[in-house]
């Protein structure tokens, strides 16, 4: 957008601000929160998540920007033994568990129970569904 007294290389984002009318804000307002209420946007000041900055620690890793690494589980070594098409890690990757209401989770099948499945998720959360609910493998 060119705009009066700003660089013509700057980048702005466009919101509502009344019928047939927009109001922009420029990348210096990165990490500011805009509401658009009744239709007219509202600059509420730095993100309470972030305080502005942008950046979040990773839970995973605490803020430390590593993770233990799923293949080696952290030891570093990897045996010989292994192929990228027979390994263990390759046997224990979760399956896609489509279910009838149109979810797609990530998952394995941890435990059935008359007629109740629990699926642990990739990220370690349990759900339970009805077993009639996990529609059939489909052929690849």
């Amino acid at each position: 957008m060119d705009v009066a007294g700003h660089k013509p290389d700057e980048l702005w984002q466009k919101f509502p601000n009344g019928p047939g009318r927009t109001v922009a804000w420029n990348h210096s307002h990165v990490g500011e929160v805009v509401v658009v209420e009744g239709g007219v946007a509202r600059n509420a000041g730095k993100c309470q998540t972030c305080l502005g900055t942008t950046k979040v620690k990773c839970k995973t890793c605490n803020g430390q920007g590593t993770q233990v690494c799923y293949i080696c589980d952290g030891k570093r070594v990897v045996p010989a033994s292994w192929t990228a098409n027979e390994n263990p890690k390759l046997a224990s990757q979760p399956d896609l568990i489509r279910l009838r209401d149109g979810r797609v989770v990530l998952g394995r099948v941890a435990m059935q129970t008359g007629s109740f499945c629990t699926i642990r998720t990739r990220d370690g959360k349990m759900i339970e569904v009805s077993s009639a609910d996990i529609l059939p493998r489909t052929a690849k």
